[in-house]
């Protein structure tokens, strides 16, 4: 009866089992979420320096030449 008892499988969560499956969870959002957010941001950086630059560009323009009496 007694060997019966300590072949038995007994899972237990101890507070460093449960600690390591949070720390993998955080690090698997992280490398997610970190790639996601270069990404992201290059795309806005790209799309607010072009359209700084149209306007410049636009304003340049319009009052480079000006007009004749």
């Amino acid at each position: 009866m007694i060997s019966n008892i300590n072949h038995q499988k007994q899972i237990i969560m101890t507070l460093s089992d449960v600690s390591l499956i949070g720390k993998k969870i955080l690090v698997g959002i992280i490398v997610t979420v970190v790639p996601f957010v270069i990404i992201v941001g290059g795309l806005w950086f790209t799309q607010h320096a072009l359209s700084a630059h149209d306007v410049k560009k636009d304003s340049v323009q319009t009052t480079s030449k000006p007009e004749k009496p």
